[in-house]
C-alpha cells in the first residue's frame, strides 16, 4: 500500500489562513511552507479521509489569495484542484488513464478517472497528465519560478504520486515536507504556527 493523504497549500497572511480555518469548523494543523505559503492538514473525518475542497475555497476568499487542494491517492495519482476568489479555477489529474469502476442502477460498470469524468467500458481514457498548465500553478509558489522546470514536473510521468506531487512543490519554492503530510504526522511535527 502507498501514500495516501489530503492537504491544502494557501497563500496569504496567516490571520487570514487561522480566520478561515475557524470558519470552517474542521480541525487543521497549519505549517509554514514558504513566506506567505502555509500548508494546512485537515484531520480525517472518518479516519482517513480529509475533506479539503470547500477549506480550500474558504482559504481562498481572502484578497489576493489562493488554495490548492492536493489528493495523493495509494502513491497511484494525484488530484489538484486550484482556487481564487472562492472558486475552483483550475484541476489537474497526474494520470487520466488511472481510472475506477462503479455500477450504475441498472447493473452496468462505468469507469471513472478521478475528476469524475465517465468512460464507457472499452473506452481508453487519454494517457498522461490533465491540466499540466505551469502558468495556473505559479501564483502558488514563491518568485522566482521557473515555469519550464514546473512543467516538467506537472507532465512527468513515471513518479509515485507523493514524489510527482514534491517535484511540483519544489519547482514552485516550497518546502513539500508538510504538504504531503498526513494529519497525525503534522500534528506531532512541532513545525505548526
Amino acid at each position: 500500500m502507498g501514500s495516501s493523504y489530503q492537504t491544502i497549500l494557501a497563500t496569504g497572511n496567516l490571520v487570514d489562513v487561522r480566520a478561515a480555518v475557524s470558519v470552517s469548523e474542521q480541525v487543521a494543523v497549519i505549517i509554514p511552507v514558504a513566506q506567505c505559503r502555509w500548508a494546512v492538514v485537515p484531520s480525517q473525518q472518518d479516519g482517513i479521509y480529509a475533506e479539503t475542497e470547500n477549506l480550500a475555497k474558504l482559504l481562498s476568499q481572502a484578497p489576493g489569495s489562493m488554495a490548492a487542494s492536493f489528493d495523493v491517492f495509494d502513491s497511484d495519482v494525484m488530484v489538484a484542484t486550484l482556487f481564487r476568489d472562492g472558486r475552483s479555477y483550475h484541476e489537474y489529474l497526474s494520470d487520466q488513464a488511472y481510472l475506477v469502476e462503479t455500477w450504475d442502477d441498472d447493473d452496468n460498470e462505468i469507469l471513472y478517472d478521478l475528476l469524475g469524468r465517465p468512460y464507457p467500458p472499452g473506452a481508453s481514457p487519454p494517457s498522461g497528465a490533465y491540466g499540466a498548465d505551469p502558468a495556473a500553478f505559479a501564483g502558488l509558489g514563491v518568485a522566482p519560478i521557473d515555469e519550464a522546470e514546473l512543467g516538467v514536473a506537472l507532465s512527468r510521468a513515471g513518479l509515485r504520486a507523493e514524489e510527482q506531487h514534491c517535484a511540483i512543490l519544489h519547482a514552485l519554492n516550497l518546502d513539500c515536507g508538510p504538504l504531503a503530510m498526513s494529519f497525525e504526522e503534522a500534528a506531532a511535527s512541532g513545525l505548526r504556527v
